[in-house]
């Protein structure tokens, strides 16, 4: 029976089209990143006060929940994956802000990191811990992003000198530990990102190495190195902070 002011109703059921590639990627990147909010600005999430130790948030899921999840998410449970990426999205922006030094670029690069390993979940291994291999994705999107931009510096050789005093085990306040990683920061990249991802994100020296693509051993004598680099940078700036001598 015809309704007024139109035609016969079709009550035939209507086959859903296969979305192209690009708008499920869209779809999946607008489903798994929160929107703006009170722990945002402008959108993308406030760094963690950073601290040489104890920079790890208590209150993030352990290693074998991570771990569970992901081994959901490879089953195709998609809430157990947004679940993964609320878990790590601000450590995730940590690590890649600090090792481009650019917020808006680090929070595309968080974006193309779990689409990535969104496709990739199959590739992982539930019985390593999912952070490290998250890590690794994100890492290496963010050294094509770098390669882009300007070649890597070549890492500094030299056999390591002995051992200096480890600036993570002094006693320091909030502010000081802003100022070692304002410090760190003017150190070679390699450094800066071994120490961050052994102190900052509490990494053991087998994770750093998974991270980093290379093994314990280079981990260990990439860290002395670096220590060493930012005692001596640390006691540069005292002396240019001491009085001159009457």
């Amino acid at each position: 029976m015809a309704r007024r002011g139109g035609g016969r109703q079709d009550h035939r059921r209507r086959t859903p089209q296969k979305q192209p590639e690009a708008v499920r990627t869209v779809t999946l990147t607008s489903q798994f990143c929160a929107p703006p909010g009170p722990d945002t600005t402008n959108g993308i999430p406030r760094p963690a006060t950073p601290a040489l130790a104890g920079a790890v948030n208590a209150a993030l899921p352990a290693s074998e929940d991570l771990a569970a999840l992901a081994c959901r998410a490879q089953s195709g449970d998609e809430v157990a994956f947004a679940a993964l990426v609320r878990a790590s999205t601000d450590r995730l922006f940590n690590f890649l802000y600090r090792l481009i030094g650019h917020a808006q670029d680090a929070e595309d690069l968080v974006q193309e990191t779990f689409v990535k390993a969104h496709r990739a979940l199959g590739r992982y291994n539930p019985a390593r811990p999912f952070l490290p291999w998250l890590f690794t994705i994100a890492r290496r999107s963010a050294l094509n992003h770098l390669r882009a931009l300007r070649p890597l510096e070549p890492l500094p050789e030299g056999v390591p000198a002995p051992d200096a005093p480890d600036p993570a085990e002094a006693s320091v306040t909030r502010d000081d530990h802003a100022q070692l990683w304002r410090t760190a920061r003017r150190l070679h990249p390699r450094y800066y990102e071994v120490l961050w991802l052994y102190y900052g994100e509490g990494f053991t020296a087998a994770e750093v190495a998974t991270v980093m693509r290379t093994n314990a051993l280079c981990v260990k004598v990439l860290l002395h190195r670096a220590r060493r680099a930012l005692w001596s940078e640390l006691r540069e700036a005292a002396a240019e902070l001491k009085p001159p001598a009457t």
